[in-house]
């Protein structure tokens, strides 16, 4: 099977009869799948919001071959989702895709190619987006790029990171950890019953639109690499620190019964829950509108406080795997945590979310080792 002959048979033909979503409807796709590149029309009140991410083999889903062919399915619906969060944490509305897809020998045959292909078009549909164009290429493993594309009317201000004031509330959507949980425990009977949180992620789309149309709230970002970690980016970003509740995370019931501080460090750490973390004036109550559209639950788990510059704050706060001030003060029952009194773990825990650049079994190891 030729590239051509690839693009023809999976992704051209189901592209071109995928019913137009509204999103999409309110732009004209002037050309999608089988030119140089797309084209596509703005209406004059829009902005456009645009974004890319890429999954590799062994880094963002299985490394196993058996593994990467069962998943075929999910692996084409994630690939879109995980990009569309993206978007929605920007509070715009997805449009569209393009599909840059690196290939292994192994896997060009109909089966994979088939189910890939139905798992990446049934989040399409899902979603409200249109695959407009891409590239194949042969690879020794599987890598999947997807840019994804959005728009927010020009009325609207998108939802930047760096918004946070001090004295908001710190809100986030779903439930957090159940992805990470099942990434290191699959073979458990926990870990299968959250596998579909891990594999098929939903993203807030609705949930972001109507926090942008609000007006509200003042810092967003979707949790893809670890509670801490994305809310430190809005610290950074916004100049804040945080007071973050640890007996206010919002606790699947299936993990409910997994030991506590296993379940704080998946909480914390695990990547994957593609919920939406967002900032809101403690004056604003969350509106009738919001929690109706939002279909998930919505937590206030934290709030925003100034970045404390003390020399005794700095020895006590310190990440013990970081040379940089942290900026999430962790709380567990109304207490402060500290190196001295770590409580509810028996030691500081390490912060460190999800990291790109490590190796894959490095990050297992590391977890497993945190999470006895």
């Amino acid at each position: 099977m030729t590239e051509f002959e690839l693009i023809s048979r999976y992704f051209t033909a189901a592209s071109s009869e995928q019913g137009l979503s509204q999103s999409v409807a309110c732009t004209t796709i002037a050309k999608g799948v089988g030119d140089d590149a797309a084209v596509v029309a703005l209406s004059s009140p829009t902005q456009w919001v645009t974004c890319v991410d890429t999954l590799v083999q062994g880094r963002h889903f299985a490394e196993d071959w058996d593994q990467v062919e069962t998943l075929a399915f999910a692996i084409g619906y994630k690939s879109v989702a995980v990009n569309v969060s993206d978007i929605a944490a920007m509070g715009a509305k997805p449009h569209s895709i393009l599909l840059a897809l690196a290939l292994p020998q192994q896997l060009a045959k109909e089966a994979w190619l088939s189910d890939f292909a139905k798992g990446l078009f049934h989040a399409c549909s899902q979603f409200g987006v249109q695959l407009i164009g891409g590239d194949t290429t042969r690879s020794e493993k599987l890598v999947i790029s997807v840019t994804a594309n959005g728009f927010i009317d020009k009325a609207l201000t998108p939802i930047y990171r760096s918004g946070a004031q001090v004295g908001d509330k710190v809100y986030v959507s779903g439930t957090l950890g159940d992805a990470c949980y099942a990434l290191y425990h699959p073979d458990t009977q926990v870990g299968k019953q959250l596998s579909h949180r891990l594999n098929m992620p939903t993203p807030r789309i609705s949930l972001g639109n109507t926090l942008a149309a609000e007006g509200d709230v003042t810092a967003m970002i979707d949790v893809s690499d670890g509670l801490v970690q994305d809310l430190s980016h809005i610290c950074e970003q916004s100049d804040v620190a945080v007071r973050l509740h640890l007996d206010k995370l919002p606790t699947s019931s299936a993990l409910q019964n997994i030991e506590l501080t296993q379940r704080l460090r998946c909480q914390l750490t695990g990547g994957d829950d593609y919920e939406l973390l967002f900032t809101l004036p403690a004056s604003v109550s969350l509106s009738e509108t919001l929690i109706s559209t939002a279909f998930t639950q919505i937590t206030c788990i934290g709030e925003v406080v100034a970045i404390d510059k003390s020399v005794d704050s700095k020895a006590e706060v310190l990440n013990q795997n970081s040379d940089k001030l942290s900026l999430i003060e962790l709380r567990y029952q109304g207490q402060r945590l500290s190196k001295q009194a770590p409580y509810p773990f028996t030691e500081y825990p390490d912060l460190k979310g999800y990291q790109h650049f490590s190796h894959a079994s490095q990050l297992i190891a590391e977890h497993t080792d945190d999470t006895q």
